[in-house]
């Protein structure tokens, strides 16, 4: 484990990103959530974060060597999951289109440039830069109303959310992924985890504030 006051600070975000990564699922649990599939699927975003992110608290030796291609792994799945959440909290074909065009758009990556970072850089590029945009759409639309629903107030925090995720990540993207050479430099670990941290405590507070079992045959 590396000392200095960033690294001391970096393992301390990190044990809190793991633990923020998991309160969406907690609280989708505690509050009987089940009937709304969009709470599942940010519930169960965040769980796999944080299932990922456990290795790094105790430096486990063969999650260094295996961390490469689970990273490839996960960053197929990111952005089809949040696809999926505007799905179904819109309930509009469109981003079901969408989930399979980029779906598409990952084999022919793949078929192209082989199951590597070549290929991974441009589909979690684009992905999370499609991620970014719908999540700003949605806020937007969220702020155009004047009333608003409980599961309208519920995702504008996951909304909030996720913008600081995919909008932080565009730093770790630059350097962890155009300009992967060497180990992971410190400051980039810290937006990271911050980036973690900020998005689970906005979306577990909507869940935690606004979110009710009431069954939406229609999206807001």
């Amino acid at each position: 484990m590396k000392t200095g006051l960033l690294p001391g600070i970096n393992w301390m975000l990190s044990i809190l990103a793991v633990i923020l990564s998991f309160s969406p699922l907690i609280l989708y649990w505690w509050k009987k959530l089940t009937p709304d599939k969009s709470y599942l699927v940010i519930s169960v975003f965040w769980a796999i974060n944080g299932i990922l992110y456990t290795p790094e608290i105790f430096h486990w030796d063969w999650y260094k060597t295996a961390s490469d291609q689970i990273t490839l792994y996960y960053n197929l799945i990111d952005g089809p999951l949040i696809f999926l959440i505007f799905y179904f909290a819109f309930r509009k074909k469109n981003f079901l289109h969408l989930l399979l065009a980029f779906v598409f758009f990952e084999a022919c990556m793949i078929a192209w440039k082989g199951f590597n970072f070549d290929s991974n850089n441009l589909i979690i590029g684009l992905g999370s830069l499609i991620a970014l945009v719908l999540n700003v759409w949605g806020i937007s639309g969220y702020f155009l109303k004047m009333q608003h629903t409980d599961t309208e107030n519920v995702m504008v925090f996951v909304f909030a959310g996720y913008i600081f995720y995919y909008g932080l990540f565009s730093v770790v993207y630059y350097y962890n992924y155009l300009r992967k050479s060497g180990p992971e430099l410190p400051y980039v670990i810290f937006v990271n985890y911050t980036s973690v941290c900020l998005a689970t405590a906005l979306i577990s507070y909507g869940f935690w504030k606004y979110a009710y079992t009431n069954y939406r045959d229609k999206g807001f």
